[in-house]
């Protein structure tokens, strides 16, 4: 007797599992339908009953495979029944319409027996559109970069010996006075013992389309300055860039002093030098020459950021956010 409940477990078993039955109470208006997805694996077996309560007639009744492959279509019946094989792994959408003018109330009696050890389950995952709608003026802040002329400065500096005995001076120092909004600044100096060579220089030379070019070609600060071309110069000069008061005193008074390393210069005859940043700043320039003295050019440029008003036609971007079912293998 034990053996043969065993046997009775084990072909009971074989025959897989079952989903339990699921009932729903289907209440349509005139014209209207209702969409279920079973999911289902292959060789499952697809149950429905459908009955329509107080008279009601199913106007239509129609099962798809993957959603939109048609299995089976019955119209204006009071009931049905019915139970298929499923012959792939698939979200089966049964579809029921009432064609009638009036309400119509169903109960729907449907249920899965799975083939296999496993019951098929619907997932959804979450799908994202985005479209375009109606066209809006946006206003925003765009920075721009301009060359700005800070100042120029020409002078004549005497030989360390004339200065010593004479009383005339071989040192000069300036502040440079940078305007709101530098982002870095830049000086081309030249020197010469003929004073006609330097004002021919500073009449010639354009530091600021150089720079602009820079500009426009949105490289200021990517390009190296030995892309620049210097101006000529004959004799040489030795120019520090200051960071203090204290510092520009020091240099006044031939004291020790501390400098820029970077954007001073010695025993230079002429050339374009950048200092980053809009730090207030002195130039301090000598004549190391001593027996000659020598005229200096200075011509001093700044890179100044503005921001401007700017209006811009964009499309608002609308995401639409839905939901798509699909089979869980």
């Amino acid at each position: 007797m034990r053996q043969i409940v065993c046997i009775f477990f084990l072909i009971c078993f074989s025959q897989g599992q079952s989903q339990e039955a699921l009932k729903k109470k289907i209440q349509l208006i005139e014209n209207q339908e209702r969409e279920i997805l079973i999911p289902a694996y292959k060789g499952d077996a697809i149950s429905l009953d459908i009955v329509g309560q107080n008279k009601s007639k199913i106007g239509q009744l129609a099962l798809y495979e993957s959603v939109n492959e048609p299995l089976l279509m019955i119209e204006n019946a009071r009931k049905y029944a019915h139970t298929i094989i499923a012959k792939k792994n698939s979200l089966y959408k049964l579809v029921i319409q009432n064609n009638s003018q009036k309400p119509a109330t169903y109960l729907l009696t449907y249920k899965v027996s799975a083939a296999g050890k496993k019951i098929a389950q619907l997932g959804y995952r979450v799908q994202k559109d985005t479209t375009y709608g109606y066209e809006t003026i946006l206003v925003r802040d765009r920075k721009l970069l301009e060359t700005v002329s800070v100042q120029t400065e020409k002078f004549y500096l005497n030989s360390t010996s004339n200065a010593f005995i004479k009383g005339g001076k071989n040192r000069i120092v300036f502040p440079v006075n940078l305007p709101q909004g530098t982002q870095e600044w830049y000086y081309v100096f030249t020197a010469s013992r003929n004073e006609e060579d330097i004002k021919g220089t500073l009449a010639s030379f354009d530091l600021a389309s150089q720079l602009t070019t820079y500009i426009d070609d949105n490289s200021t600060l990517k390009k190296s300055v030995r892309s620049l071309s210097p101006p000529p110069g004959a004799n040489i000069c030795d120019i520090y860039v200051l960071k203090t008061d204290k510092n520009a005193m020091k240099f006044k008074g031939k004291e020790d002093f501390d400098y820029l390393f970077d954007a001073s210069r010695e025993n230079f005859k002429s050339g374009i030098v950048k200092v980053s940043g809009n730090a207030k700043s002195y130039l301090g320039i000598r004549n190391p020459d001593n027996l000659y003295g020598i005229h200096i050019g200075i011509e001093i440029m700044a890179i100044v950021a503005k921001t401007e008003k700017v209006k811009e036609t964009i499309q608002i971007p609308i995401i639409t956010s839905y939901q798509i079912p699909y089979l869980i293998e």
